[in-house]
């Protein structure tokens, strides 16, 4: 940002801050250089002093075995104030995953933070080296002083903690500046971290939300320009300019450490306004010391709860400060922005005590929209969630975060308001109005937020349940794509890698996501550690490093997936590095083929977290598509060499696989302690992974377990779920595909059907917490590609198959779908003897019919009304 103004000098943009209360900025130590272990009897402590009230003590604690012990918060006297007991659990060893939270803010002064054990072994990530001197710039967080202390005894170096202080309201910039009569062709670029809300003369700059996409701020920050020349007048004019915290200055103690991260810093702006006069001339007006900064009305903006806004709160203006960048390249946004995309009435309302409960049908992400009026000080509070609780009550209890979830407040000011949170979504059906004073509220509304991404295919067919599990993907996707694709928008609104990789070859039918998933591979990049490692959730504050194959996979997968769907070797080219460091990293980690270590596995296969077999065989399976993948990227960007190494990599992954868990006796495979599993017969299968003379084996072995044990139910989690249709087809079985898919109840996808929902659940079992999460849709590709029958089978659509698939449960489908060369669909009905088509096949694109017992045929580019014989009895 550096423009040449009127007089021919250059003048640059600067980041600017407001300079924030000690009291109110967060205390912490992240860097470690050692682990100070105990065993059971042994205590490990830190004390720190603060000059803030503070809500909550973070930790980064390591797990070493099965450990049980307990951390404890003291005040100066000793007092307990709080406590947790400290074991292995699901989500709970990662860093700083670890944090206490206090009922009330603990008021400023001296504590100590201990950690005892009683059975196993935990450490403590401690600093021993000197802290590096550090200067205060007034908007970053602020070092601990403190004592380490073991059984006791003061030693050398700082516990890692973080210490939650409570935040200082977010900031306000504004500008003043005048323009000339015939001011032309305004541009304004900007950026706020976390997010910015910018206005002139009053005027929203932009529809765009939650801005900018989140990324890892201290290797990349993205900006938009936006054209503002409607809103300038004569004369002069006003820039304002309203920052949220988001994820780079998060605030509220939480599992993944948003608000440890290392980038974290108090809200900062960059931006400048240039426009041109009548004789051309660039006038500017960029961020600077010049700028004024205020306290504004958000008195309180967590990530995880919600936005407090204080409309009596009178704004008092200084000086910004100038501030050090954030320390990501700056780089324009090419990603589609979020926006408004509905306004949506709620169907039925309640009175639940002293709240009125707002039902608005169907599950979706957004936020707020309401008129409030009455008295000063009066305070509207809003409450979201996606399930109401059995007194009809809305709360969403959110153990990974600290607070209540999903939480809004509003202190009314002078005159009614129509208010709506900016910096903030939630995920929701049910939102609960509560009034706080002489007021009232009305009006009532949910916005959809959504990212303004294009439809590109739609998919229906006879059998209802089918129809559902695609559009419920769609749409579940939708809901959790909001700069980088979430798992969910309730609980966690992290970029899980495995969720995405999973479900990117179903979603890439409905949804133009080129532009989205590059933004986000860029994030994996961004997010790579030395070795180029992906973690498990993109971006990361640090949190889920831990190598594993079955999760970060989409490093290689989504990339293929693009490249198949679009037919751009550029593609391939841009992220042909780190797919092939990522693909040589998991097989240096590798032990003879197989994957030993840590993974989520088949997650949440049905009455399970954790998959009964473990984690190895599927990391292992998802070791060999990641490499095979790898070798056909090779391949197709003329590196054959190097294909062949990953060819022969994947073939010797294979091989340790059949050693291992393949039984003689029954033809299958199976885990010693778990016995016969879907998932370790699914994926060697899908993934031609099974020597060619047991494949019959082991295809039929997995037809009789779903015929004979589980009776047409599925039996598997997250990961075999994506591939288990697809490969009952492939053994001759598309009947029990449709079977599976179809069934009404527990586990599968057509009970969630039955019960009404619009969106797919978390977990096949009835506890699912979240109702808003599409990995266990990664199905409906199989659904789109074999009874709708539409199928690429090159990259970029150059060929395709109308394939669809003969079952009496199915007789009609039509599915459409945006080529990069145009529509391509198929409309068929199957009556008694006859197939009746309808097929749309794009220029520079040639279609294949396949019917069973029938030879294919060829469809140039062009429109066909087609007739063919039914095979009778080729459904079952």
């Amino acid at each position: 940002m550096e423009p040449h103004t009127p007089d021919g000098t250059s003048r640059s943009a600067s980041w600017i801050g407001r300079w924030t209360d000690p009291a109110h900025r967060i205390r912490r130590s992240i860097d470690s250089d050692a682990i100070a272990w105990i065993g059971p009897g042994e205590w490990l402590g830190q004390t720190f002093t603060t000059p803030g009230s503070f809500t909550a003590v973070c930790a980064d604690l390591v797990c070493d075995g099965e450990p049980r012990g307990r951390w404890e918060l003291r005040d100066s006297s000793g007092e307990v104030l709080a406590s947790a007991v400290i074991e292995v659990g699901g989500f709970r060893w990662d860093r700083f995953a670890h944090h206490l939270e206090l009922a009330e803010p603990a008021a400023p002064g001296d504590y100590q933070v201990t950690l005892s054990l009683e059975a196993g072994r935990v450490g403590w990530r401690t600093r021993t080296a000197p802290a590096p001197a550090f200067v205060d710039d007034g908007v970053s967080p602020l070092p601990v002083q403190g004592v380490a202390l073991r059984d006791g005894v003061p030693e050398p170096g700082t516990r890692a903690i973080g210490v939650e202080t409570v935040p200082a309201p977010n900031p306000v910039f504004r500008a003043v500046f005048d323009v000339p009569d015939d001011a032309r062709d305004a541009r304004l670029t900007a950026v706020g971290l976390g997010y910015g809300v910018f206005r002139i003369n009053g005027g929203a700059v932009t529809e765009d939300v939650l801005e900018p996409a989140q990324t890892a701020y201290d290797r990349t920050v993205l900006h938009r320009t936006y054209d503002v020349t409607s809103l300038l007048v004569p004369g002069r004019n006003t820039i304002t300019a309203e920052l949220g915290r988001g994820f780079y200055a998060a605030r509220g103690a939480n599992t993944w450490g948003w608000n440890l991260a290392p980038w974290h810093r108090e809200p900062v702006l960059l931006a400048q306004l240039e426009h041109l006069d009548s004789a051309g001339a660039v006038h500017v007006i960029s961020s600077g010391p010049d700028w004024e900064v205020a306290a504004g009305p958000t008195t309180e903006d967590l990530l995880y709860t919600g936005e407090t806004v204080d409309a009596t709160t009178e704004m008092r203006w200084e000086r910004a400060i100038v501030v050090p960048p954030p320390g990501g390249r700056l780089r324009a946004a090419t990603a589609p922005p979020v926006r408004r995309t509905e306004i949506r009435s709620s169907q039925r309302e309640t009175t639940v005590g002293d709240t009125t409960v707002h039902d608005f049908g169907t599950i979706l992400t957004g936020r707020v929209r309401c008129e409030i009026s009455g008295e000063p000080g009066a305070e509207v509070v809003v409450r979201y969630a996606e399930q109401a609780a059995e007194d009809g009550s809305v709360r969403c209890d959110n153990v990974l975060a600290a607070g209540e979830a999903q939480v809004d407040r509003y202190v009314l000011g002078s005159g009614p308001v129509t208010w709506e949170p900016q910096f903030s979504y939630k995920g929701f059906r049910y939102l609960s109005v509560q009034v706080r004073g002489d007021a009232s509220v009305s009006e009532v509304r949910a916005v959809r937020l959504a990212t303004t991404v294009e439809r590109t295919g739609s998919f229906v067919c006879e059998d209802e349940t089918l129809s559902w599990i695609d559009a419920a993907t769609a749409r579940t996707f939708l809901n959790n794509l909001h700069g980088v694709p979430t798992d969910t928008p309730v609980y966690e609104k992290n970029g899980w890698t495995a969720d995405a990789h999973l479900g990117t070859e179903a979603v890439l039918h409905h949804f133009d996501l080129r532009d989205s998933l590059v933004k986000w591979l860029d994030d994996h990049v961004d997010a790579r550690d030395e070795a180029g490692m992906v973690p498990m959730i993109v971006p990361t504050p640090g949190w889920g490093r831990e190598p594993d194959p079955a999760w970060s996979a989409s490093m290689v997968l989504i990339p293929w997936n693009l490249y198949w769907e679009h037919g751009d070797l550029a593609l391939l080219q841009r992220y042909g590095d780190p797919i092939r460091a990522y693909a040589d990293r998991l097989l240096e980690l590798a032990e003879g083929g197989l994957w030993r270590g840590d993974s989520w596995g088949d997650w949440l296969s049905p009455g399970h977290w954790h998959a009964p077999e473990g984690p190895e065989p599927t990391a292992t399976m998802m070791l060999h598509r990641v490499t095979t993948r790898t070798a056909e990227i090779c391949h197709a960007l003329g590196l054959d060499g190097e294909a062949e190494r990953y060819r022969d990599a994947a073939r010797s992954i294979a091989a340790a696989y059949h050693a291992k868990f393949f039984d003689e006796l029954s033809g299958t495979y199976r885990s010693p302690e778990a016995g016969f599993r879907q998932s370790m017969n699914v994926l060697p299968l899908a993934f031609g992974a099974v020597p060619g003379y047991v494949a019959g084996a082991v295809g039929a072995g997995l037809v009789d377990d779903i015929e004979e044990r589980t009776h047409g139910h599925l039996d598997c989690g997250a990961v075999a779920a994506k591939h288990l249709l697809g490969v009952l087809a492939d053994v001759g079985r598309a009947d029990l595909a449709v079977t599976v898919a179809t069934r009404p109840d527990r586990p599968g996808w057509g009970i969630w059907h039955r019960l009404g929902m619009e969106t797919l659940m978390e977990a096949w079992d009835d506890t699912a917490r979240s109702h808003n999460h599409y990995f266990l849709g990664a199905a409906s590709a199989w659904i789109q590609q074999r009874v709708g029958g539409l199928r690429s089978t090159s990259p970029g659509w150059r060929t395709f198959d109308i394939a669809p698939v003969q079952d009496d449960r199915v007789t009609w489908a039509d599915v459409r779908h945006v080529t990069p060369h145009g529509h391509a669909g198929v409309s068929w009905r199957r009556r008694e003897d006859n197939w009746e088509f309808e097929v749309e096949v794009p220029e520079g694109s040639v279609a294949t019919l396949r019917l069973p017992g029938q030879p294919p045929a060829r469809l140039p580019a062009g429109r066909h009304g087609l007739n063919r014989p039914a095979t009778p009895g080729a459904g079952r």
